[in-house]
């Protein structure tokens, strides 16, 4: 929005809610430096059980703080409830294959606002739609001559139900419409690279209420932003190619969120 007055006229960018994802907190907020398992072993043992984890890649947690797990190397995803200590199984059934009740090392995960799974597929290449309260996926877009799909790395939607999926092997972000298995690329236009129009090994990727994208260009060891329509997009966070444990650099990125205070 825009606010006037008689000398000076300031532009502010309003940071909307997005979704059943968005993040509502304080900028006061602080954290406990001590963490609390909330699923897996707290000892660290890996397990196939559904107390247990192996490699989980990536979290979604929803308005009721239900948690879902991508558990990667148990090809599943797994819901908790609050205070839950077992999870369960909602897609995949531990075995990888190709099925549509099946899952191979799955790196994203997301829940739209009717309460279907929508899952990175990644090993499969494909992006599969588990309804709510079945097992049995349908593809909403997979690697073919007309949807080039290599191994996708997180994914999110909006409130249009469109998802925007971060293409590790291609270097790039696409955008995939509702019913619609061809996408459009967003970011990365122009191949692997370090440019300000290229992306190198992207991971994580979010979008917020004014359709801005960030990505974690994990091969440039920097965070990309994306105004609306942009192909170039401008480094917020570290340097680009200058990877580090100072607090001006990154190391390989692999996520990035943004919450509603920007």
């Amino acid at each position: 929005m825009t606010t006037t007055s008689d000398t000076t006229t300031t532009s502010i960018l309003t940071f909307l809610p997005t979704g059943i994802y968005a993040l509502s907190i304080p900028t006061c907020a602080t954290w406990n430096q001590t963490g609390i398992t909330v699923a897996g072993n707290s000892n660290g043992n890996s397990g196939s059980d559904l107390a247990s984890l192996i490699n989980p890649v990536d979290i979604f947690v929803d308005n009721n703080y239900t948690l879902y797990i991508a558990d990667r190397d148990n090809n599943r995803i797994v819901r908790y409830h609050t205070n839950d200590t077992i999870g369960t199984v909602v897609a995949g059934n531990s075995t990888p294959g190709d099925s549509p009740s099946e899952l191979n090392a799955p790196k994203g995960i997301t829940v739209d606002q009717y309460g279907a799974i929508i899952v990175a597929d990644s090993s499969n290449y494909r992006i599969q739609r588990f309804p709510l309260g079945s097992t049995v996926g349908t593809t909403l877009a997979i690697n073919s001559t007309t949807n080039i799909l290599g191994q996708v790395r997180d994914l999110h939607i909006n409130v249009n139900n469109d998802i925007f999926v971060t293409d590790s092997d291609y270097s790039h972000v696409i955008k995939y419409y509702p019913n619609n298995g061809v996408g459009v690329i967003l970011a990365g236009n122009y191949g692997s690279g370090s440019a300000a129009n290229q992306l190198s090994n992207p991971y994580g990727n979010f979008v917020d209420g004014n359709e801005t994208l960030y990505v974690a260009d994990y091969g440039n060891n920097r965070v990309q932003m994306y105004l609306t329509g942009a192909t170039s997009g401008t480094t917020i966070a570290s340097l680009t190619g200058s990877s580090g444990s100072s607090l001006t650099q990154l190391n390989g990125p692999i996520a990035v969120v943004v919450d509603n205070n920007g």
